[in-house]
């Protein structure tokens, strides 16, 4: 393949240098060589095997011609393979690192960039050197547990970013491989969940939060989850990433950015597959939904008929065992008020999700995507699809959830994790006008933070361990889309943002695609199985008390207002001032444009 250049390019051979460092209990083994020639090193120990192909290394890994490549061509790249392969009787816990080796005159890593893929579940990561640097100064490319008797093979690449500038050309970039392992680990499951368990990497601590909010470190290897009783996982990210804690300790609010909850992957049984074209009459549809949890090593269910077991859609695009989804709506760091927290940027450094924070508001689609995406790409961050939202929305009121009405968050500032008193809660007065809520209780509805019983009913699980603000708070868009819009991306920014999102296949999977044609908000035969859209039919007009339609869902009255060409973009869960309107089955329809009464959610998929 031809490659592009800078002009002034200077052509340096450099080399490469594989290592491989492997411990087991509190032995340990360096293995290190500058690799020549074409023959397999094979690393053992007490049934673990590390195997190093050099065949391809003169090609390519060593980087020779140092040539500035855009990503398009560093991953086509043939690779340099290597295998982990595990033959004892137990698990294996492993993580792989870069390491940099000694150069006369080392290229800055910043400007080095690397792919690798993973045989067994698709794997395929392009980052750079930098983004993961740990403490000792090397840097993380993924842990994971390597079940017995199996085996991973790497295909990795490396090469020099075409955003290089000319201190890097001239140099010589050495790094070597890393591999540190223990067996006999002893990692906590749960049995229900059937091998879904949580997935941990460096940024994400698990913890254990107390019903007072109070959060404590504890260990994988002890239980700190239970779906039976509506005891979800949790994890945070820190503030200051280098700070340790032993299990048990108190980890203080002020170095906590970011909460996750864990959602498994689960297939469900089919409950509605009527296909509603506009409004009826409502009827009560509530019931328990039925799910089972499966790893994706399971066939997929692919049911379409009432009664039928489907894998739910939102785990399949990222093909994963589950999904980290953001705690609260995404706060904007360092905002004093609620207008301080409407800010239409980008900067994922001032992403928070945290209880009793602002909720970052009059974001466009497009910039509450980047963000979302640009904030830990290495744990594949991205702003939450509507088919995720409906997973979560679908866990919620199966056995492992709350399987109620999802409390209104109706804090008037638009501040996470709050619950209104009453339930149902109020939202309208007999004259249409809203009921505000506030923290002095001086209106008829007042609102209780998270770590209250109160706070508890707003919760997806009933208790602290759940999401909050699924219902109101603010409006939350989603990544579900028209892809009749009268203009491409409505009012969302993506396409200047993102020249060829629309375009190119490699973005699809970050969004649900919607093709009805049809501007009438009651249309709602387009809705996917699994979105929490048109499996909440039949759907009716209810007037307020002036007498405007209100078009509303089977499942508990919430709001149900179709996308369509004019407004192209989901936005759910209704916000503090919709009332009973407001819900985790609630949606609606905009142009993806700002708004300060809409914010968004984050998941991460690693």
């Amino acid at each position: 393949m031809k490659k592009r250049i800078h002009k002034n390019l200077i052509k340096k051979v450099s080399y490469l240098v594989v290592g491989l460092i492997f411990t087991l209990g509190i032995s340990y083994a360096l293995f290190s060589e500058v690799l020549q020639g074409e023959r397999w090193y094979v690393i053992e120990n007490d049934g673990l095997k590390v195997y190093l192909d050099e065949s391809k290394h003169t090609e390519n890994i060593s980087l020779e011609q140092m040539l500035p490549v855009l990503d398009e061509d560093g991953i086509e790249n043939a690779p340099y393979r290597f295998s982990l392969v595990n033959e004892s009787s137990s698990d294996l816990a492993y993580t792989i690192y870069l390491k940099e080796g000694e150069a006369e005159k080392k290229t800055p890593s910043n400007f080095i960039r690397y792919n690798y893929t993973r045989d067994v579940d698709n794997i395929n990561i392009t980052r750079n050197v930098t983004d993961n640097q740990t403490e000792d100064g090397r840097y993380f490319i993924e842990s994971g547990v390597l079940p017995k008797e199996s085996s991973y093979q790497y295909m990795f690449r490396m090469w020099l970013s075409y955003e290089a500038d000319e201190s890097a050309m001239g140099s010589q970039y050495a790094v070597r491989l890393e591999v540190e392992a223990k067996q006999n680990i002893s990692i906590y499951k749960d049995s229900v969940l059937n091998g879904c368990d949580p997935v941990l990497t460096p940024n994400l601590v698990p913890v254990i939060i107390k019903e007072d909010g109070t959060v404590l470190k504890t260990s994988a290897s002890k239980k700190w989850y239970d779906y039976t009783n509506q005891e979800w996982a949790n994890t945070v990210v820190l503030t200051d990433k280098t700070a340790k804690y032993k299990e048990g300790e108190v980890i203080p609010e002020a170095n906590i950015e970011s909460y996750f909850v864990w959602v498994p992957r689960y297939k469900y049984k089919i409950f509605n597959d009527t296909i509603y074209t506009g409004l009826t009459t409502i009827e009560n549809r509530v019931k328990e939904i039925e799910i089972e949890f499966e790893n994706k090593e399971t066939a997929k269910s692919i049911g379409t008929t009432t009664g039928s077991w489907l894998t739910h859609p939102a785990f399949i695009s990222f093909d994963t065992n589950g999904f980290w989804v953001g705690k609260f709506e995404t706060g904007y760091k360092g905002a004093t008020s609620t207008e301080t927290a409407q800010v239409n940027s980008s900067a994922p450094e001032k992403l928070q999700i945290k209880p009793n924070v602002y909720s970052w508001r009059n974001i466009t689609v497009g910039n509450a995507f980047k963000a979302s995406y640009d904030y830990l790409r290495s744990d594949e961050s991205h702003m939450m699809k509507n088919t995720e939202w409906g997973a979560v929305a679908y866990l919620q009121h199966s056995k492992y959830g709350s399987r109620m009405s999802v409390r209104n968050n109706n804090n008037n500032s638009y501040k996470t994790g709050y619950a209104s008193i009453s339930e149902p809660t109020l939202g309208y007065n007999t004259n249409g006008t809203s009921i505000p809520g506030n923290l002095n209780g001086t209106t008829s509805d007042v609102t209780l933070p998270y770590n209250t019983p109160t706070g508890y009913t707003a919760s997806t699980t009933g208790n602290i361990t759940g999401i909050y603000d699924t219902s109101g708070g603010a409006w939350e868009y989603v990544m579900g889309y028209n892809i009749n819009a009268n203009a491409v991306g409505g009012s969302s920014e993506l396409t200047s943002i993102y020249g060829d999102f629309f375009t190119n296949s490699k973005w699809e999977k970050y969004y649900d695609k919607y093709s009805n044609a049809e501007v009438d908000a009651s249309k709602y035969q387009t809705g996917l199985l699994g979105d929490a859209t048109r499996e909440m039919g039949p759907f009716g007009d209810i007037k307020d008390p002036d007498g405007n339609s209100r078009y509303r869902t089977s499942w508990y009255g919430d709001l149900a207002y179709f996308i369509h060409p004019v407004d192209p973009w989901f936005e759910r869960g209704g916000r503090w001032l919709n009332g009973v309107e407001s819900g985790a089955f609630a949606f609606y329809y905009n142009s993806g444009g700002v708004s300060t009464g809409i914010s968004f959610r984050v998941v991460l998929t690693p």
